[in-house]
């Protein structure tokens, strides 16, 4: 079967098309042009909402202790002085009124009440408290008692004694222990045991003058040979809740 051809167009139908083509660009173009002259509508300003924090009202007593004093707007100028008194009747209106009067406060609510009802609470809460404090002092109050004392205590005692007063080794410390002074002058003596003997050392009393000081010392070197000295024990009475 031999291959068949298109069949051959008008060539009038071939303008008409073209001439459609272009009609339909231009029309497109003018209303492209049209377009881009058109005033876009002009849009409304937006709302703006500002947020105003409004102060607690104060109380007109308040006010009027707080506002500042203010010169009238409304004065008048003053007259010029004349050589003719001023009438009296002038002198009341010419007269300022005192700031005292204009800015009276207006009486203060009475607080009266609510101050003596809580004066009373802490009264009484005071009181409570001490009744409770007293309560338990009297219940925990401790009881002082003799220290607990038996042969074999008294024994043990005096052991330790002659141990402190045993000579020391050539390489131990001295021994230094406080006396009990009987003198009542205010003086401290101490036994100062060593490897080598033992000797007491006094140290003077804050009564004693100046010039003894400078002279003789504060502390004196003497031997210990006194029996009735004894050592200066801590105090061993206690309480019962110890």
């Amino acid at each position: 079967m031999p291959p068949t051809r298109p069949p051959r167009q008008d060539p009038d139908s071939r303008l008409a098309g073209l001439a459609l083509t272009l009609l339909v660009h231009a029309a497109l173009v003018a209303g492209w042009q049209q377009a881009r002259k058109l005033r876009l509508p002009e849009q409304g300003e937006a709302d703006f909402v500002q947020w105003v924090q409004v102060e607690p009202r104060l109380p007109e007593a308040v006010v009027a202790e707080t506002a500042p004093d203010r010169p009238r707007a409304h004065a008048a100028p003053r007259p010029v002085a004349s050589s003719a008194p001023p009438t009296p009747a002038r002198e009341a209106i010419a007269a300022p009124v005192p700031a005292e009067a204009v800015a009276a406060p207006a009486p203060a609510p009475t607080t009266e009440p609510a101050a003596g009802a809580a004066r009373q609470m802490i009264e009484q809460a005071m009181r409570d408290a001490g009744a409770m404090d007293r309560a338990v002092r009297k219940d925990s109050k401790p009881t002082i008692v003799a220290p607990p004392d038996s042969p074999q205590i008294r024994m043990a005692n005096k052991f330790r004694e002659a141990a402190a007063l045993a000579p020391n080794k050539w390489y131990e410390a001295p021994k230094i222990v406080e006396l009990v002074n009987d003198g009542g002058d205010g003086a401290r003596r101490f036994r100062v045991l060593t490897a080598l003997g033992i000797y007491c050392i006094t140290e003077r009393s804050p009564a004693t003058s100046i010039d003894m000081i400078e002279k003789h010392g504060k502390q004196r070197i003497t031997n210990c040979g006194h029996e009735h000295e004894q050592p200066a024990n801590p105090q061993e009475w206690r309480t019962a809740r110890d």
